[in-house]
């Protein structure tokens, strides 16, 4: 199941991160309007994505009556994901990002990424008791009092280059060193792909939301061309994956004003004998400035790695 999350979470994102239509446009054409919102989204300076559960009552009972545990369902449930990008300049090196996470309703973890440094802060102390790891915490205190700030909760920094050389020296690999250009740029390519080869109607109740109809095997083949193209080592984990059954699969996208504002992928839909509907929901914003914490504590990495 917790597979069955990540894939759909990342068929809503693709979908989603592909990308004004007039009136007449949008009666005429849903591919097209589509195509205009995505084409908007991606000349968009700032926006932000936020990915969420949306109902749990059918997804609980679905996991119950295949004996499946569904424990963890209303955590995730009470939790989300924001995703945010801000495009300070013209190039891609001053690009900026940050990502946002409520966990089980405690909220306050923040990754930035600014000029080239990576800052984060997260609520440790109510974390850890909320789930059960206090002694633990203190323990790590203990041992790693250079990280006695991102304990405390407040902001630290980190240099990304300096953090994979220490990552690589640990493990004795040599750490992978990601485009983010690219990536972005396959993403798109991915989410186009997606796109072109689907069918898609507009909900005759809501001119709002369109609703795309691909398959699992297509997605499936561009998820492998995807990885293997942005990252070799993930593409070839999953070529070792078994395939999907082909089946139909639907996603339901929302634009308004020739702008995405939602995406849902009901994950009932690859669950046998399931009823109703529970969908990974991921909600477009415009998005923010986002600039570099005037707190934060560097943190010497190598005081870590002795």
């Amino acid at each position: 199941m917790k597979r069955l999350l990540i894939g759909a979470t990342v068929g809503a994102a693709l979908l989603t991160a592909g990308g004004c239509a007039g009136e007449q446009v949008r009666a005429l054409e849903p591919k097209l309007e589509l195509r205009e919102a995505a084409q908007h989204l991606s000349e968009a300076q700032q926006a932000g994505f936020t990915v969420k559960l949306a109902g749990t009552d059918d997804l609980i009972a679905a996991l119950k009556a295949k004996g499946e545990d569904s424990e963890g369902v209303a955590q995730v449930a009470n939790s989300s994901i924001t995703i945010a990008y801000d495009k300070a300049g013209a190039g891609a090196e001053d690009d900026r990002s940050s990502i946002t996470a409520t966990i089980d309703g405690v909220g306050g973890t923040e990754i930035r990424t600014v000029d080239g440094l990576l800052y984060a802060k997260a609520p440790v102390d109510e974390l850890a008791a909320k789930f059960g790891g206090t002694k633990d915490v203190t323990s790590q205190r203990k041992e790693t009092p250079e990280l006695a700030p991102l304990f405390d909760g407040q902001w630290v920094s980190v240099d990304p280059q300096e953090a994979a050389a220490l990552s690589g020296a640990f493990t004795g690999v040599p750490a992978e060193d990601p485009d983010a250009a690219k990536t972005l740029a396959e993403v798109r390519k991915s989410a186009t792909n997606l796109l072109e080869g689907a069918q898609i109607t507009r909900d005759g109740a809501d001119e709002e939301h369109l609703i795309v109809t691909s398959s699992t095997g297509e997605a499936y083949a561009e998820l492998q061309r995807l990885l293997k193209t942005v990252s070799p080592a993930a593409g070839s984990e999953l070529a070792k994956e078994r395939a999907p059954q082909d089946k139909p699969v639907v996603i339901d996208l929302w634009v308004h004003d020739g702008k995405f504002t939602a995406a849902e992928v009901d994950i009932l839909q690859f669950v046998e004998g399931a009823t109703g509907r529970s969908a990974v929901r991921v909600e477009v914003t415009t998005g923010a400035t986002i600039t570099a914490p005037e707190d934060a504590h560097k943190i010497d990495l190598d005081k870590l790695g002795e």
